[in-house]
C-alpha cells in the first residue's frame, strides 16, 4: 500500500491511496476457505462445498469490503503520521466501476486541513480584574441564606415586605388545545423584582393577569423578572403567559447563631458572625475572581480571532458541504453556508491550535471531576453543602450516562484547561475594580 499527496495549495491536497493486488489478496482468500468450511449449499455436505462455487458467489463482495478497510486504514495512518489536523472530512473522488482482480487499484480523496501557523499568547494583553467583595455584597448573601432558612407568615395582603409564590402558565388560544403542553413555572417574586412586583401587588390569592408575548419582548426587565430570558421569550408558542398568586407571606428571617450556621456549612465549621463573614467574603471573592479571570481571557480570545490570520480551506470545504449534506444540492447552496459559519470556523481553529500547541489533553478523571463540582453546585444553589463523596460521586456518575453531557462537560474542562494556559502566558494588565463597575465593565 501506498499513499501520495499533491497539494492543491498549503490547506488542501488530494492524497491518493493505491493498493497491489497481493496487500490484500491473501485475506480474501482465506475469507473464502472459511465460507466453504462453513456453508450450507442443498446438495453439498457441510464443508464439501467446491471453493470455485463459493468464490463466484462471495469472492467480489468479500474483496471490496477488505479493500474499502485496507485503503480507510492507510488514509487514517497517513494523517495521523503526518499529523493533518483536517477541517471537514475526506470527501472520496468518483471512480469507475472497481476491479478488485486488477493488479492494482487507487482510490483518491480530497482532504482540507488546517494551515501552520504559531500563536505567540505574550503579545495580547488585556486588563485582569482584582475583583473584591463589598460590605454590601457581604451581607446581601448573609440575608440570602436567612431567606433560605426563613419562616414564612402568611399575610392578608401583599405589601412591600411580602415574597409571592407565583406560577406562570401559557394561554393555549381556543382551538390549539393539546399543542404544545407547557410545564408552568413557578417563582418568588418580592420588592428586590420591582417591575415584577408593581406588576402583581394589586392581585389577591389565586387571582391572575395576562401578559402579551409582546410586552415581554419590549420590557426585558419583566421578562427576567418572571425567569424567562430572551430566548426562552422568542420561542414561546403562544401570545400570552397568565400569572397567578398562588400565595403570599412575611418572611421572618432565621437568625445569626449556631444553629443557622451549622445549617449552612455542616455543624461546628461556623462559630461566629465574624467567621461567617469571613467565608462568606472568602467565597464571593474566589467567585468574582473566576468570572474576572474568564473576562480576561475572552478578552484575550477576542483579541487573538481578530487579529490571527487563518486561511480556510474553502474551495474543499464548499465540496465537503455538498457531499455531506443532503440539503445542499449546489455549490452556490455550500458558499452562502460556509459565508455564514466563516467566523465560527476559525474561532474553533484557533481554540484548537491554542489546546494542541499547548498539550491540552482531556482524560476521564477530568470530566468525572468536573461532573462532581457540577453537582455540587446545584446542591449548593438549594442550600446543601456537605453531601458526603460518595453520593456526589454517584450523581456526577449518573450525568454522565448522557452523551450530549459527556460532549458539554469535555468542552467545559478543555476551555478550564485553555482558561489557564492564557491566564499564565498571555499579558495581564493587573486592575482593582469593585464587582459594580465590574460588572459595568462586563455590559460593554
Amino acid at each position: 500500500m501506498n499513499v501520495t499527496a499533491t497539494n492543491h495549495d498549503e490547506v488542501s491536497a488530494l492524497l491518493t491511496v493505491t493498493l497491489d493486488k497481493s496487500d490484500y489478496k491473501e485475506k480474501v482468500e482465506k475469507q473464502l476457505i472459511n465460507y466453504a468450511k462453513n456453508a450450507q449449499v442443498p446438495g453439498f455436505r457441510k464443508g464439501k462445498v467446491p471453493l470455485s462455487m463459493v468464490r463466484k458467489q462471495y469472492e467480489a463482495g468479500i474483496a471490496f469490503e477488505e479493500i474499502n478497510k485496507q485503503v480507510s486504514e492507510g488514509l487514517n495512518n497517513y494523517v495521523t503520521e503526518k499529523k493533518l489536523r483536517l477541517v471537514g472530512q475526506p470527501v472520496p473522488q468518483p471512480v469507475e466501476e472497481m476491479d478488485h482482480n486488477a493488479e492494482q487499484l487507487s482510490v483518491g480523496f480530497e482532504v482540507g486541513y488546517e494551515p501552520d501557523f504559531t500563536i505567540d499568547l505574550a503579545k495580547y494583553e488585556a486588563p485582569h480584574y482584582k475583583v473584591e467583595a463589598s460590605d454590601k455584597e457581604i451581607n446581601q448573601s448573609i440575608e440570602n441564606m436567612q431567606k433560605r432558612f426563613a419562616e414564612q407568615v402568611p399575610q392578608e395582603e401583599i405589601g412591600d415586605d411580602t415574597t409571592v409564590a407565583v406560577e406562570i402558565t401559557q394561554v393555549v388560544e381556543e382551538g390549539a388545545e393539546g399543542e404544545h403542553n407547557h410545564a408552568p413555572k413557578q417563582i418568588s417574586v418580592d420588592i428586590a423584582k420591582k417591575v415584577a412586583f408593581d406588576l402583581i401587588k394589586g392581585l389577591k390569592k389565586d387571582e391572575s393577569l395576562k401578559v402579551s408575548k409582546a410586552d415581554l419582548e419590549k420590557n426585558e426587565e419583566l421578562a427576567k423578572e418572571l425567569s424567562f430570558s430572551k430566548e426562552e421569550v422568542e420561542q414561546l408558542h403562544h401570545d400570552q403567559i397568565e400569572v397567578t398568586v398562588k400565595e403570599f407571606f412575611k418572611l421572618n428571617l432565621a437568625e445569626l447563631n449556631q444553629e443557622l450556621f451549622d445549617k449552612v456549612y455542616g455543624e461546628g465549621t461556623i462559630k461566629t458572625e465574624e467567621e461567617l463573614k469571613a467565608k462568606v467574603k472568602a467565597e464571593l471573592d474566589e467567585y468574582f475572581q473566576q468570572n474576572a479571570d474568564v473576562h480576561f481571557v475572552n478578552k484575550v480570545l477576542a483579541q487573538i480571532n481578530e487579529k490571527e490570520e487563518v486561511k480556510l480551506p474553502e474551495t474543499f470545504l464548499i465540496k465537503w458541504l455538498v457531499f455531506s449534506n443532503e440539503n445542499v444540492k449546489t455549490e452556490e447552496q455550500a458558499k452562502e453556508i460556509l459565508e455564514t459559519e466563516k467566523n465560527q470556523l476559525k474561532y474553533q481553529i484557533l481554540e484548537g491550535k491554542l489546546m494542541n500547541d499547548n498539550e491540552i489533553t482531556l482524560d476521564y478523571a477530568d470530566v468525572l471531576g468536573q461532573a462532581e463540582q457540577l453537582v455540587r453546585n446545584q446542591l449548593a444553589m438549594y442550600g446543601i453543602h456537605h453531601l458526603p463523596d460518595e453520593e456526589v460521586q454517584k450523581y456526577a456518575a449518573d450525568m454522565l450516562k448522557d452523551q450530549e453531557q459527556v460532549r458539554q462537560i469535555s468542552s467545559e474542562v478543555g476551555m478550564a484547561k485553555l482558561k489557564d494556559v492564557i491566564l499564565e502566558k498571555a499579558t495581564k494588565k493587573e486592575t482593582k475594580i469593585s464587582h459594580d463597575e465590574f460588572l459595568e465593565e462586563l455590559k460593554k
